[in-house]
């Protein structure tokens, strides 16, 4: 694969370098995993044990975030009836109320993400694992490791252009600082809403002497939820790259000498996908080789333009546009998410191509993605009509 598809472990960031060498060890440790039946196909009993999985995952991350503001609300209650600042309001007894305050969630903190990183990937490895995923496959680079590791640790998918696609090409550089800063402030604007409703709700002495630990199940419920969507999106990477290989196989099967319109549409199909969600994933970089070695190298420029994609499909044959509706589909489910963008693109799709813009049948497919269930390839190969 060319580099740019596939940095060298070196090229990675801090963190995202520590996973993959953890991940190492774990798979030192447990040795090979048998794939079995396929990694995209979840049979019983590995949907059992991807439950048990998931849920002890979740039950861990609520504990620890319950146990991290324990720690700082019992600091604070403490802290309160030593000093007494309701009594003594002065500078110096906030100042030391305050310190004691943030010395304990500081620490407390600290020792709670420290956990939840270690515990998110010790977790994701063994949901890898009861999936049927090698993080190392034989004679491949970290590069499964790797989105392994960024699902663990909520790291960002890398953002720079893979064979000229590039996932920022339609975002407002505000919209995406604007984005991050309201998901931080979450978990902040949760625990203010909760206090705020006890103190109204409850007596003033409660609101006193238990209003710290009000935020308690909001933090637990809180790190429960993020679990879960690391593990569903953990899960949605470790089955992608064996959907990507299976749903593309089929797509192409009795496809013979596309036109160079046509193979070039395959590749916008993806590129438009990966444009339209604004992001970079791992299993739509896997689609995208996957189509480039089933067209080979084109020569056309923006490739990443949704608007020359849609505008090319009017020129195709009825039989390219199937395979190019297709592939869109895939693209757009091989994520876990259909968007609101990829929406509009593949109804838009889906319209200059002279097809109903239903998209019923594409919410059917990213289901059974999302659950295991084996490849309906009749389904697959009239996802396009």
């Amino acid at each position: 694969m060319p580099k740019s598809v596939r940095p060298t472990h070196d090229d990675l960031p801090l963190l995202e370098r520590l996973g993959v060498r953890y991940f190492r060890r774990l798979s030192d440790a447990f040795g090979k995993v048998d794939a079995g039946d396929g990694v995209s196909y979840l049979n019983p009993s590995e949907r059992k044990a991807l439950r048990r999985v998931t849920r002890a995952g979740i039950t861990r991350a609520a504990i620890a975030g319950a146990l991290s503001t324990v720690v700082s609300g019992t600091a604070e209650i403490i802290a309160r009836d030593i000093l007494h600042p309701e009594i003594n309001p002065s500078w110096d007894v906030q100042v030391k109320l305050w310190s004691a305050i943030a010395g304990a969630t500081a620490a407390a903190s600290v020792f709670e993400i420290g956990y939840l990183y270690w515990d998110g990937l010790r977790t994701v490895h063994e949901l890898a694992r009861e999936a049927g995923l090698e993080l190392f496959p034989e004679g491949e680079r970290t590069a499964v490791a790797q989105a392994m590791a960024r699902a663990a640790l909520e790291l960002p998918n890398p953002t720079a252009a893979v064979f000229g696609v590039d996932p920022r090409r339609e975002a407002s550089k505000l919209g995406l600082f604007f984005a991050s800063i309201v998901y931080k402030l979450k978990i902040s604007v949760s625990n203010f809403l909760i206090k705020a409703l006890v103190r109204r709700a409850f007596a003033r002495a409660f609101v006193r002497a238990w209003l710290p630990l009000v935020s308690v199940p909001v933090t637990a419920a809180w790190n429960g939820i993020v679990a879960w969507l690391i593990l569903r999106e953990a899960r949605a990477r470790a089955m992608g790259p064996s959907a990507a290989i299976e749903m593309i196989g089929t797509l192409f099967e009795n496809v013979h000498d596309l036109s160079d319109l046509g193979r070039a549409a395959a590749l916008r199909a993806v590129a438009s996908s990966i444009v339209r969600t604004r992001d970079m994933h791992p299993n739509l970089v896997e689609l995208l080789v996957r189509i480039r070695e089933k067209v080979g190298d084109i020569d056309a420029k923006a490739l990443d333009d949704p608007h020359e994609f849609l505008a090319c499909l009017h020129h195709l044959p009825p039989d390219e546009q199937s395979l190019v509706l297709g592939i869109l589909s895939v693209a757009a489910i091989l994520d876990g998410r259909l968007t609101r963008a990829e929406k509009k693109l593949v109804a838009a799709a889906r319209v200059a191509c002279g097809r109903t813009p239903d998209l019923g049948p594409i919410e059917k497919l990213r289901h059974r993605f999302l659950a295991g269930d084996a490849l309906d390839r009749a389904h697959l190969k009239n996802i396009s009509k």
